[in-house]
């Protein structure tokens, strides 16, 4: 059976270092959500936050092109993103249509611990106009996102880890559930 891995997850937690991790060592092509949004940036500039949610929902319209597209070609896929709960059913009802078992790895964290991290990604790192158009430089707005995008439950095969240290990146029992996964074995 073709296989999806849906890596999503609270801001800061590594979702696009851990999706690029799993997809060199299984041999499964990655597409991220943001890397998506930077470039339909360029085209499609914001000039407010209203107008990057817009883009935001454009993105998630690109990744689902992105998986019915290698969907025709019987590809496994993994796909990078923040997700919200009802993008997140959209993608298990796609998968399902389509023939594919699908993995969901949750990526969360103590709060405290992800704002730093947050916090010194934006000031230490040369990150794109696109992702800098929040307000999440303020902890309260911070923790009122992260608190409210977590996903309560989530149907199917779901792998919850923990984000406070960056250790589930080489964590071998991690990587043998992933790979039963994509190999059936």
């Amino acid at each position: 059976m073709k296989k999806l891995v849906l890596i999503t997850g609270d801001l800061a937690s590594g979702k696009s270092t851990f999706a690029d991790i799993v997809g060199k060592k299984f041999g499964v092509p990655v597409f991220h959500k943001d890397t998506v949004k930077e470039v339909l940036s360029v085209t499609f500039p914001f000039t407010d936050r209203s107008e990057n949610l817009k883009l935001s929902k454009a993105t998630m319209d690109v990744l689902k092109y992105i998986f019915l597209s290698s969907a025709k070609c019987g590809n496994d896929l993994i796909l990078e993103a923040n997700y919200h709960a009802e993008q997140l059913n959209e993608m298990f009802c796609l998968a399902e249509k389509e023939g594919y078992s699908y993995l969901v790895i949750v990526l969360q964290g103590d709060i405290d611990i992800l704002y730093n991290r947050y916090m010194n990604r934006i000031k230490n790192e040369n990150r794109h106009p696109v992702h800098l158009s929040t307000n999440f430089d303020i902890k309260e707005n911070f923790e009122n996102y992260v608190k409210n995008t977590r996903l309560p439950n989530i149907n199917g095969y779901v792998l919850k880890l923990n984000a406070d240290t960056f250790e589930y990146q080489t964590d071998k029992k991690t990587f043998q559930i992933i790979e039963k996964f994509i190999t059936g074995n």
